[in-house]
C-alpha cells in the first residue's frame, strides 16, 4: 500500500490559530504538502475562512457570521486557544489564505453548509477566484452538503469534488456517485467498512478524519485511505514514520 498524504486540517490547528494566514504559513513551514480549510458567506457576500457558523469559540467577538460584515470579522482577534501567539490572527479572506497556500499540490476548501440561496452566490464566487489563480488541478471542494456539491458540479465540473460523512450507509455511495465525486470524506470512528470498500469500487480516493492520536491512525489505517487528515500533523508524522 502506498502510504497515505497527510493533510493539515484548518492548518495544524491543534499546534497553531485554525483558519488564520498564520495558522497556515506554519502548516506550510512544517513541509505539508496539503491542507484543508473551510468557507463561508459574510453579511456583505465576502468569503472567509472559518469553520463555525458563529464567531464566538474561535474569536474575541459574537454572531453569525452570515450577519456579520468582512470589515467587522476582520476587526476580531481569532487566536482562539492560543491566545499567546506571537502575531495578531484574523479571520482571513479566501484569497488571502489562497496566498499562503495556492502553491501546494493539494487544496481542500470545505463549503459549509448554508441555506441554498447563499450557496449559490459561495460557490460561483469560490470557482471565480480558483480559476482566476489558474489552481483548479490542485483544488478539492468538499462538503457534507449534497446541495453546495450540486453547485459544484453544474457551475464547475472540472473542479474535483469530495463528499464528507459518516460513510456508514450505502446511501453515502449513491450520492457521491451522482454528484460525481472522486474522493470519500470518511468519518472513521462511525465508518462502515463495507461502505468504504463499495466507495472504493466506485473508484473513489478514500480520506479518513479526525486522525489525532495514534489509536486514531490505527483506525484510520484499517481502511488503507489515500489521505489522512488530522489537527495534528508533526505527531501523526512522528507515528506515521513508525508504522
Amino acid at each position: 500500500m502506498t502510504e497515505p498524504q497527510i493533510m493539515g486540517h484548518r492548518g495544524a490547528r491543534f499546534e497553531a490559530p485554525e483558519n488564520t494566514v498564520p495558522g497556515f504559513r506554519y502548516a506550510v513551514g512544517l513541509g505539508l504538502t496539503s491542507v484543508e480549510f473551510d468557507v463561508r458567506l459574510t453579511a456583505d457576500d465576502a468569503l472567509v475562512v472559518i469553520h463555525d457558523e458563529t464567531v464566538d469559540r474561535t474569536t474575541n467577538g459574537e454572531g453569525r457570521v452570515a450577519d456579520l460584515t468582512l470589515q467587522q470579522l476582520q476587526a476580531l482577534d481569532a487566536r482562539s486557544i492560543f491566545p499567546d501567539w506571537p502575531e495578531p490572527c484574523t479571520i482571513p479572506t479566501f484569497a488571502e489564505v489562497l496566498d499562503v497556500v495556492g502553491q501546494l499540490p493539494t487544496i481542500e476548501v470545505e463549503i459549509k453548509s448554508d441555506a441554498p440561496e447563499r450557496l449559490e452566490r459561495l460557490v460561483p464566487l469560490v470557482v471565480e477566484e480558483i480559476r482566476s489563480r489558474g489552481i483548479g488541478h490542485q483544488v478539492m471542494l468538499t462538503s457534507f452538503d449534497a446541495v453546495a456539491l450540486a453547485i459544484a458540479q453544474r457551475v464547475a465540473p472540472e473542479i474535483r469534488r469530495c463528499y464528507i460523512g459518516r460513510w456508514d450507509s450505502l446511501e453515502f455511495v449513491d450520492t457521491a456517485k451522482v454528484l460525481g465525486c472522486c474522493r470519500a470524506g470518511v468519518n472513521h470512528p462511525n465508518a462502515n467498512s463495507d461502505v468504504v470498500k463499495a466507495a472504493r469500487d466506485q473508484e473513489l480516493e478514500v480520506c479518513c478524519w479526525p486522525t489525532n492520536s495514534d489509536d486514531d491512525l490505527r483506525s484510520a489505517l484499517s481502511f488503507s485511505p489515500d489521505v489522512i487528515c488530522t489537527d495534528n500533523p508533526s505527531l501523526i508524522r512522528e507515528l506515521s514514520a513508525r508504522a
